[in-house]
């Protein structure tokens, strides 16, 4: 092959791996919910838990929840393999608009007149500062938006020695980006982030931080009014064909913590099965209230 073109070819590789882009499925049934596939890699040298989380389109907490085995405040080993979280449950709502799981700390987006699904990785508000658990919908969007930044932000702010300005213009400077979607929740939006490093971490002032890559793509089609259900559901449970799965991920410290418990595990699993003779695997559901990874595991299936 031509040097040259052997370059180029090498640098376009490049920028396409280390572009974020959004995951896309395929609606299942409605009695159905698992969507994408588990996969595995290994690290190059110096690759750290927010280059794979990039290269995934993932967050933080999904590669560290998936890969307990490995350091993620330094770079990796050459050659350490992970586990890349990239499969999923639906959560169980209508599937319409936005769904919001904050301690999936991922997003869920049906896009109208389509059927399908795309999934984001976000960045949700520090403790204290968690956007409200409710139903909304969008209010409007805005393409290189200003900032007024809310007076907890101020405050805290100055603590730090900085004096934040009454409105932030557009431009590099301001946290939201270059995109934002408001929600009807005075104060609380959808925006893209320069802290990348933040998607799949609890960091914000309660507003859903998204890689701008992702925001950039749905962008184009969210329209004033698409409803937005923002959830508390750290334990998902659905079918897949006659197998019966269960994605489990830690709890918001603040709300009800017990929603994450075996005892709410075992009383979600029964409800699920209650039409149907499963044989469970109780000692998975046992080992999975311990060890919350994030990941869809099969837990049951249908005796028929």
């Amino acid at each position: 092959m031509n040097t040259k073109i052997g370059s180029l070819l090498s640098a376009i590789s490049l920028l396409l791996s280390s572009h974020v882009f959004a995951a896309a499925y395929s609606v299942p049934p409605t009695n159905e919910a698992l969507i994408g596939h588990l996969q595995y890699t290994t690290t190059n040298t110096n690759e750290n838990v927010i280059a794979i989380a990039k290269r995934y389109n993932l967050g933080y907490n999904s590669i560290a929840s998936a890969n307990p085995h490995l350091e993620m405040s330094r770079s990796f080993p050459a050659g350490a393999f992970l586990q890349v979280p990239t499969q999923h449950l639906l959560p169980n709502l209508p599937r319409k608009g936005f769904i919001i799981n904050l301690p999936e700390m991922r997003m869920y987006y049906f896009p109208l007149g389509s059927n399908q699904v795309l999934t984001f990785p976000i960045g949700i508000g520090k403790i204290g500062k968690t956007i409200p658990i409710t139903l909304t919908s969008v209010a409007r969007k805005a393409k290189n938006p200003i900032w007024i930044p809310p007076q907890d932000i101020r405050e805290f702010n100055l603590k730090q020695g900085i004096v934040l300005p009454r409105i932030m213009p557009a431009g590099p400077d301001n946290p939201l980006g270059p995109y934002a979607i408001y929600t009807r929740i005075p104060t609380y939006l959808m925006h893209s982030t320069p802290y990348t490093e933040s998607i799949g971490k609890r960091a914000s002032f309660g507003c859903i931080r998204m890689y701008e890559t992702d925001i950039q793509e749905l962008f184009p089609s969210v329209t004033n009014g698409i409803p937005i259900a923002i959830i508390n559901t750290p334990i998902k449970i659905g079918w897949q064909d006659d197998r019966l799965y269960i994605e489990a991920h830690e709890p918001l410290e603040e709300h009800n913590p017990e929603a994450a418990s075996l005892a709410n595990m075992v009383h979600l699993l029964s409800d699920t099965a209650v039409s149907h003779d499963t044989l469970v695997d109780w000692q998975m559901l046992t080992y999975l209230a311990k060890d919350k990874d994030g990941v869809p595991h099969e837990v049951g299936m249908k005796l028929r």
